[in-house]
């Protein structure tokens, strides 16, 4: 296992772990949820899981995540897209001959997703865990609570608040970042096939309370999408000890699937 920096265009720094089995032809880039990062429970079983198949793994830390380069650039969806489009300009020229796939959670997921929707790129294969459709309307609501009016609050008086929705570490929230979800409904905006036919598929808790079980189904099955539902599982999907490792084998089967056909 390897830690790493890829530096950006606009010279930031994006903190990445890999471990590429010898020969792989396929690599997985693996994009974190909010508040999480690429030391979360989650990433580490793709590192150990994907290259026993011989599938290697790059697993990147988003702006404002982490501990390292990556913590210290402000959290806004460009920059996220731009921290994900540097990882792939990473593995396609470290290893130009590999398919390219994406395994992305929750907030990862939407980032990945406005990703293959808008910026040209290798990959035609994505699996998303619990994926945060509905991103914008965790931070943007017709009648907010009294906690989320106080921090609103706070945003207009310090230009930022923290939170962390009790999943991880809180992130910090500027306005821009809340304009960028105003501006980016991925219902609208979900568009991968206008870049070439891609294969999706995904997994999430029925009982789920930060994404609403709902509207992922709404989103499976308006985007044609394989969506696998494992009842009795949270956000996490981790709340039997079995499912991380079944999340897994779902992916490792879409990534050994031929497609697009070569």
């Amino acid at each position: 296992m390897r830690n790493f920096t890829v530096q950006k265009s606009d010279f930031h720094k994006v903190a990445c772990v890999e471990e590429i089995p010898e020969g792989a032809g396929t690599i997985v880039i693996a994009v974190h949820g909010f508040t999480s990062s690429k030391e979360s429970p989650t990433v580490r079983r793709l590192l150990d899981r994907l290259p026993a198949a011989g599938i290697g793994v790059v697993g990147i830390d988003l702006p404002g995540h982490g501990t390292e380069d990556s913590f210290e650039e402000e959290l806004r969806l460009e920059a996220c897209i731009d921290s994900l489009a540097a990882a792939e300009w990473y593995v396609n020229g470290m290893y130009p001959k590999a398919e390219i796939c994406y395994f992305a959670s929750s907030f990862g997921a939407y980032v990945t997703s406005l990703y293959i929707s808008s910026r040209h790129h290798k990959g035609h294969k994505a699996f998303f865990r619990s994926a945060a459709v509905n991103m914008p309307s965790l931070f943007l609501k017709d009648d907010p609570t009294e906690e989320e009016k106080r921090l609103f609050e706070e945003l207009e008086e310090k230009g930022y608040f923290e939170q962390g929705f009790g999943l991880g570490k809180p992130v910090r929230v500027t306005r821009g970042f809340i304009e960028d979800l105003a501006a980016h409904d991925l219902f609208a905006l979900f568009d991968p096939d206008v870049l070439g036919p891609h294969k999706i598929a995904m997994a999430h808790g029925a009982v789920d309370a930060v994404i609403d079980p709902e509207m992922a189904a709404r989103f499976a099955e308006r985007f044609h999408i394989t969506e696998t539902v494992f009842p009795g599982e949270g956000h996490s999907l981790s709340d039997h000890p079995e499912t991380p490792d079944k999340v897994v084998d779902l992916a490792i089967r879409l990534y050994q699937e031929d497609f697009p056909a070569k």
